[in-house]
């Protein structure tokens, strides 16, 4: 017989091709917690029962002792109930018979991933783990990595704890390149007690500094704010605007604001984004006449402000 940790399980016992008058019915046991093979419930005529070495209240007789028939639940089961329980039919002539049953815990696993965050580099690193903890017996846990089987590997140890149950972990490993950032890939957890198998969705975490600065309008005919969009990871935590040789613009965060455009707002505008790991900056030209033209030149620098290279985009918008 089998069960799951903490629930219940009914070892059934009964003795049929029988005439002999049944004096009791008893119970004994021998389980992971005492090896000591020993009587722990009985019952007598009129159903009365007795019990003794420590089930107590979680042994319920469920049987019919006119029937001979001596069944029992066992509640809530533990890990150190597992053993071997004995059904003993105390006859008048006949003398005894027993049987054994064997109860087996399972424990069902829990699932868990773990992410990590490394910074892009051109070194191995652990990408992710995936854990199923505490189960019985130990589960098998895999990766499923569609397009990044042939670039990533995996890595699987297990531990006995010291209660019998087992945790498996399986650890991800792969180079932090930028292009892995936001990919997805699932941690599988399967294991004789549950029903299906455990799917575990993780997306890949890469951090790097900002790559590139793009400064955009927030409409192509009436723009109101000009957005400094940065390709970073995590988002820039500070924005810095400036206005070269001109008063000091305003802004609120990411955002330089316009409210109305004109050639007082000519000149070069400059967006400086900052994260943990390093900064780049973009430039905005406005040149504002009977038609309101702005020229995007876009600088991509490391941290130290080293350029790597610089493009340019020109958009025109019609004023009335």
């Amino acid at each position: 017989a089998t069960v799951i940790y903490e629930e219940n399980i009914t070892l059934s016992c009964q003795l049929t091709d029988s005439d002999d008058q049944l004096t009791r019915i008893i119970w004994k046991k021998k389980t992971r917690e005492n090896p000591e093979e020993k009587f722990f419930f009985s019952i007598r005529s009129g159903d009365k029962t007795e019990h003794s070495n420590g089930l107590g209240n979680r042994v319920q007789f469920i049987g019919n002792f006119a029937e001979k028939n001596g069944s029992i639940q066992l509640l809530r089961m533990r890990l150190l109930d597992e053993g071997i329980y004995t059904c003993i039919f105390n006859l008048i002539n006949s003398g005894p018979f027993e049987t054994n049953i064997n109860a087996t815990v399972f424990a069902r696993p829990v699932g868990t991933v773990k992410g990590e965050a490394p910074v892009a580099g051109d070194l191995e690193v652990m990408l992710a783990s995936c854990f199923a903890s505490n189960a019985r017996p130990e589960a098998e846990v895999m990766w499923r990595l569609g397009d990044l089987e042939n670039s990533l590997r995996t890595e699987t140890n297990q531990t006995v704890n010291p209660n019998g149950t087992v945790t498996v972990g399986s650890y991800l490993f792969g180079i932090p390149l930028k292009h892995l950032n936001k990919k997805n890939v699932q941690c599988v957890v399967n294991h004789k007690t549950l029903g299906e198998e455990l799917v575990l969705n993780y997306t890949i975490d890469i951090h790097y500094p900002p790559e590139s600065v793009v400064i955009i309008p927030d409409s192509p005919t009436n723009a109101k704010e000009f957005i400094c969009t940065v390709d970073s990871n995590p988002e820039p935590n500070d924005y810095i605007w400036t206005r070269k040789n001109g008063s000091a613009p305003n802004y609120k965060g990411n955002r330089l604001l316009v409210p109305k455009l004109s050639p007082d707002f000519n000149g070069l505008y400059i967006c400086f984004a900052k994260n943990k790991y390093g900064s780049s900056l973009g430039s905005l030209y406005f040149n504002v006449h009977n038609e309101m033209a702005f020229v995007i030149h876009l600088w991509t620098y490391l941290s130290g402000f080293h350029p790597l290279y610089s493009t340019e985009a020109a958009f025109i918008v019609h004023g009335k």
